[in-house]
């Protein structure tokens, strides 16, 4: 049998989800796909518009995992960098090449203007 995979959706779209399914609303996963096929989702649940059916059916079935921001991938890049640049032999090829890729990223983030905590905040 093989492993369910779980669809990566927005934060919006998975804050809309919790939302029907508490605060009072007490929505069923029925009654969410019901509602999904034939109208339309207004204010709070107006990201749902953009998911397929299929895939707001496996959301809720099989659960789901929220895509993360650039702000988050960065962060993420940027300490799989650091450990790599902590394990590496003092000026070696990758004590360099970890060395540069962090100011690259602190200056372009700089330049830029975006400040990340963890990264160059």
């Amino acid at each position: 049998m093989s492993e369910l995979k779980k669809p990566v959706i927005t934060k919006e779209q998975a804050e809309a989800i919790q939302f029907l399914r508490s605060g009072g609303n007490d929505w069923t996963d029925d009654d969410i796909l019901e509602h999904h096929v034939t109208s339309k989702w207004f204010n709070e649940y107006v990201p749902l518009n953009n998911l397929y059916t299929i895939v707001l059916a496996a959301a809720l079935i099989n659960g789901y995992e929220v895509e993360k921001t650039p702000e988050e991938k960065v962060r993420e890049y940027y300490a799989a960098n650091y450990q790599r640049h902590e394990q590496s032999m003092p000026r070696s090829k990758d004590d360099f090449y970890t060395s540069g890729v962090a100011e690259g990223v602190r200056n372009t983030l700089d330049s830029l203007g975006i400040k990340i905590e963890g990264v160059n905040a």
